[in-house]
């Protein structure tokens, strides 16, 4: 390609042009000289923080500066954002038509799924690819490599910074068209969110001896299949694609998704956790991660967000005994729709059953409460045992001037 047609390529992208660092300054309105220690001296500029994984194990985490994540920022909102990715890459973009929904949404319909996972996705793509990305669109050798020097660590891409996840996508724009172009000659599916790669059709025989073809390509492009994360998906078994289940329904012809089952249970133990104590200190990440399933799940003919809010109608019927926890409930509810919640007079009672049910009420609370290591925000000594002790003998508070509380 000619430097005139690349000159054409930046013009049409309206890509900021530079061939010093002064001019690189100029554009970013930051000092050439820290310009030249941020890209000269990169490592200098990062924290490595590790993460727990689910297997025990930890992911590495290159977390920049600020100054640097500034001029990554820049990078990423001047350059690489105008640059377009595969329409088969569904991770990191805006729209309607991406995200992890939308993912699985697209095999939703198929009967047969194979599941592959890159390993050391970001780490794996190394500065020669990302210097060779900033020469195709346009950049002399000077501005590729500051352009890389500061989008890279260690000459790889590091976890962590704004530009990798669409510094990804540019790259695997050739792995992509060539799974696509095979694909579809054979009628499958694909898409890659990041690092998942997802096949799918009605024809088991033919995902299968598609396979090696797939492994080929990817190793071609220079990555690595994690053969631990390949899973091969029947009607029989569950069809989970970046995070979402799939359930088809043969005999109506649909599917619905679902967000994880270990996800919902989460969900409920932190809402019957703040209910049950008092505590709402959470409860804006608790809203949030309801909405995010709601969001996945609201297609489905039982919405999430009526099951969840009956859930905590049932969790906070058992609190009404206890006028505190009635008037955190009703200070912090998670939905501004769920009913106000009544204190309950516990000197109006008679029955014996319910004396029982109380007596049992506040041990599940108690024990629940020392399990967990919590908190107890009730104003009350030994109760309800005063009670309990006068119905032995006959005698409640409603006898007495004296309350419990």
């Amino acid at each position: 390609m000619s430097r005139n047609t690349f000159s054409l390529l930046m013009d049409s992208l309206s890509l900021p042009r530079f061939e010093t660092i002064d001019e690189l300054a100029e554009l970013t309105g930051l000092s050439s000289r820290l310009l030249y220690c941020l890209s000269m001296k990169t490592d200098r500029y990062y924290k490595i923080e590790e993460i727990p994984k689910r297997n025990g194990s930890f992911r590495e985490i290159s977390v920049p500066s600020y100054t640097l994540h500034i001029v990554q920022r820049w990078i990423l909102m001047e350059i690489l954002n105008k640059i377009m990715p595969s329409n088969r890459a569904m991770a990191f973009r805006y729209g309607k038509k991406f995200g992890h929904k939308q993912n699985a949404f697209y095999h939703s319909h198929t009967l047969y799924g194979l599941s592959l996972d890159l390993k050391d996705f970001f780490p794996s793509i190394l500065s020669n690819k990302v210097y060779t990305l900033f020469c195709n669109i346009g950049y002399n050798s000077f501005a590729a490599t500051v352009l890389t020097n500061l989008c890279t660590l260690n000459g790889k891409l590091p976890q962590g910074s704004a530009c990798s996840p669409a510094i990804s996508n540019i790259v695997c724009i050739s792995l992509d068209k060539r799974l696509i172009g095979l694909c579809e000659k054979r009628g499958i599916r694909f898409t890659r969110y990041a690092d998942d790669m997802y096949f799918s059709c009605d024809d088991k025989t033919l995902l299968l001896k598609t396979f090696s073809i797939i492994k080929k390509i990817i190793d071609d492009e220079g990555f690595v299949l994690n053969s631990k994360k390949t899973h091969f998906h029947t009607p029989s078994n569950k069809k989970m694609i970046t995070g979402v289940t799939v359930v088809s329904n043969p005999k109506e012809e649909t599917s619905e998704l679902k967000a994880p089952r270990d996800f919902k249970r989460k969900i409920r133990a932190e809402i019957f956790k703040s209910v049950t104590s008092g505590n709402y200190t959470n409860r804006e990440h608790i809203v949030g991660e309801i909405t995010y399933v709601e969001y996945i799940e609201k297609e489905n003919k039982t919405t999430y967000l009526s099951r969840v809010k009956k859930y905590i109608h049932d969790v906070s019927e058992k609190i009404q005994y206890f006028p505190e926890l009635v008037q955190a409930y009703n200070e912090n509810r998670l939905f501004s729709d769920l009913e106000i919640l009544k204190s309950y007079n516990i000197q109006q009672i008679r029955d014996e059953e319910e004396y029982d049910y109380l007596e049992n009420v506040y041990e599940e609370r108690k024990g629940y409460l020392l399990k967990h290591g919590l908190d107890d925000i009730c104003n009350y000594a030994n109760w309800p045992e005063p009670i309990i002790m006068d119905r032995k003998s006959n005698e409640t508070y409603a006898d007495k001037d004296d309350s419990p509380f």
